[in-house]
């Protein structure tokens, strides 16, 4: 059965052959990190608007990627 191809990891795979030690070390800025924090707390107490959960939904989009793309790097660094 041929397996249904992922967005994922398509651009993660991508994200991880071009450095892979950077890729490892990536972290979003203490700026960034806030951010996310702070809508993840708004979240929890349910007072997102809808523009607040959009920008979640899209850190979250993000993170799902890099996690994919940090260990991909890991295994090309370890073959």
């Amino acid at each position: 059965m041929l397996r249904k191809p992922s967005v994922f990891d398509e651009i993660s795979t991508f994200i991880a052959g071009m450095n892979p030690e950077k890729v490892v070390q990536f972290k979003p800025s203490q700026a960034n990190q806030d951010r996310l924090d702070y809508l993840l707390e708004r979240q929890k107490e349910a007072l997102l608007s809808e523009e607040d959960r959009h920008e979640l939904e899209q850190y979250l989009i993000i993170n799902r990627i890099i996690g994919l793309a940090k260990a991909r790097a890991l295994t090309l660094l370890n073959a």
